[in-house]
């Protein structure tokens, strides 16, 4: 408590400093640099968890980017702070009974990001005989002289704890501007490490890698080290595909379909992107050295065009579109479209349509079901047909910093969220463009979707949703509780069951979990990897085995009746 005290007490601080943009010198010349304010380097005197909950209030800590060796730990504001709340915070943190250090991040083009920096500088001597001078002024300004670089025996490694300097860009400018050296650098943190695909516009992608906070995004990168979705067909039902896309051709099937006139091949009308757009977020190909990259970039598509344009016949028509996916190969069926929130249409329903979406979810992939993804909608409340069926896996849209998107529908319906607004893929023409909505956000979940059944193709589809719900991130700081109703793990309803998570996905794929909930009547015998029990009544006498290859897992309420049997292998 005294710590949580301290430290809010710390961000209240008056101060003195103000912050302003920097500048180093680089063979001489001023190299001006602006502070991004959005982040920060510390390093802390003990561990941050002693004192968590107060930086809970304005830091999140980006966990996959610290240099342990040297403990120094990135933090990044949960709202930007303006100038001065910012350089008070510079000051301040330096003086807290728990913070040793700060340092700060400098902007970089837009389509990239920021840079960090810490205790550390480098210096070259023009001399070897300079150490005297060096070791002078070190001494008089409380520099830690580190080391010498082993092989480069001019150039030294210098820290600026415990000296006049407050970071690594004043210590350096100071010492280069004395005259007596012949060259500073200020050890920016580069981050060097190979990106997982040379897709030139991937640092764009951060639905699949955020570099502004590599806790909001869907893991693509570590699931691609397991499989890339190759085997899998996603039908994209929309308004046509650019089959022809330099960065999606490779990943298009020959089969296809045009729903509105019953006939294949798909259609693709000139000047309709959206289709496109889906279908690069699926699968555009990757490590092709163009563009965007997919979530699962070695699946294939299916093209099942409409126009989806009003007419009396819309319903039928994408039945039909629908039907023919499942019955030719379509192992997933996408669908970012809907009725806009009931805006024009109320409570209006279609037989003929809903029959279809059944059909596909409960014959497809030879009885085991079609995986079928549609968007929640932009509208506030839930787009049809979207709702209308538990087993449809509903979808709705987050920002790049955890929350929901402003435009993402929610409600009792919602399953999962995905990456929904800013969202770099193909268009026409072998072209890319950022767009935003629901739309955007299903086709992430399609490609988890193709991602787990590349691993295990046995999978039914309700294997398949409890893979994908009960892996979710929790982002956001929503409130997730169990729900009735919703058996594989605590859900939000802005939210649903949180962030899909593709390298959870397809970790869990090879370990299948059976979830067990609600009333158990008669016998019977469970056998998965991994069973899971839900808020589960055993009654009437009934003898149930629970055979678990890995465990069995109790969630919420259990009860055996009287009279009935449970038996745990």
């Amino acid at each position: 408590m005294k710590a949580k005290l301290i430290f809010s007490l710390l961000i209240l601080a008056s101060f003195s400093i103000k912050a302003q943009d920097m500048f180093y010198y680089y063979k001489g010349n001023k190299i001006d640099l602006k502070v991004d304010k959005n982040y920060l380097n510390i390093i802390a005197k003990e561990e941050l968890q002693n004192f968590s909950d107060s930086i809970s209030n304005y830091f999140s800590i980006v966990q996959d980017e610290n240099d342990q060796s040297r403990k120094i730990t990135k933090l990044k504001f949960k709202s930007t702070p303006n100038e001065l709340e910012y350089t008070e915070v510079l000051k301040t943190l330096k003086r807290a009974g728990y913070v040793k250090y700060a340092f700060p991040y400098f902007e970089r083009s837009s389509e990239t990001p920021s840079i960090g920096t810490s205790d550390i500088f480098y210096l070259k001597l023009k001399e070897k005989k300079d150490t005297t001078i060096l070791k002078q002024i070190v001494k008089e300004r409380n520099v830690h002289m580190i080391e010498q670089i082993a092989y480069m025996p001019y150039w030294y490694i210098l820290s600026v704890q415990n000296s006049v300097f407050s970071n690594a860009i004043e210590a350096s400018n100071f010492f280069y501007e004395t005259g007596y050296f012949a060259d500073i650098d200020p050890a920016f943190m580069f981050d060097f490490k190979p990106q997982c695909t040379n897709d030139p516009m991937f640092n764009q992608l951060w639905g699949l890698s955020n570099s502004s906070d590599p806790n909001i995004d869907i893991n693509a990168c570590d699931a691609w080290t397991i499989t890339r979705g190759a085997g899998i067909h996603v039908a994209v039902v929309d308004q046509g595909i650019h089959m022809t896309h330099n960065d999606l051709s490779a990943n298009i099937s020959p089969v296809s379909f045009d729903a509105q006139s019953g006939t294949s091949p798909s259609v693709f009308v000139p000047g309709e992107a959206h289709g496109t757009h889906v279908t690069g977020t699926v699968a555009a190909v990757r490590n092709n050295n163009l563009q965007v990259v997919g979530v699962a970039p070695e699946s294939t598509i299916i093209g099942v065009s409409h126009d989806l344009y009003i007419s009396s016949t819309i319903s039928a028509e994408l039945a039909d579109g629908i039907s023919w996916a499942w019955q030719n190969n379509a192992d997933i069926i996408t669908n970012s479209w809907g009725d806009q929130g009931g805006l024009y249409y109320n409570e209006l329903y279609s037989a003929v349509l809903e029959d279809a979406i059944i059909n596909a979810m409960t014959q497809g992939r030879n009885g085991k079901g079609c995986i079928v993804t549609f968007a929640a909608g932009n509208w506030g409340v839930m787009d049809y047909p979207a709702y209308f069926d538990d087993r449809i896996i509903t979808v709705g849209a987050i920002e790049a910093n955890g929350s929901r998107a402003s435009f993402s529908a929610y409600g009792n319906e919602l399953d999962i969220v995905a990456p929904g607004v800013d969202i770099v893929s193909t268009i026409p023409n072998n072209g890319t463009a950022s767009y935003s909505g629901t739309s955007m956000a299903t086709p992430h979940v399609a490609g988890v979707a193709a991602l787990i059944l590349s691993i295990n193709p046995n999978l039914t589809r309700t294997q398949v949703t409890a893979i994908i719900e009960s892996t979710a991130q929790k982002v956001g700081g929503y409130n997730y509780q169990i729900t009735s109703g919703r058996p594989n793990g605590i859900w939000n309803q802005e939210m649903g069951y949180g962030l899909v998570d593709a390298y959870a996905a397809v970790q869990a794929a090879d370990c299948p979990t059976t979830i067990v909930s609600g009333t158990i009547s008669s016998d019977i015998t469970y056998s998965d990897c991994i069973i899971e029990v839900v808020n589960a009544t055993i009654q009437n006498n009934a003898d149930v085995v629970f055979d678990a290859e890995e465990y069995t897992l109790i969630n919420g309420t259990f009860e055996v009746q009287a009279g009935s049997t449970l038996e745990v292998k």
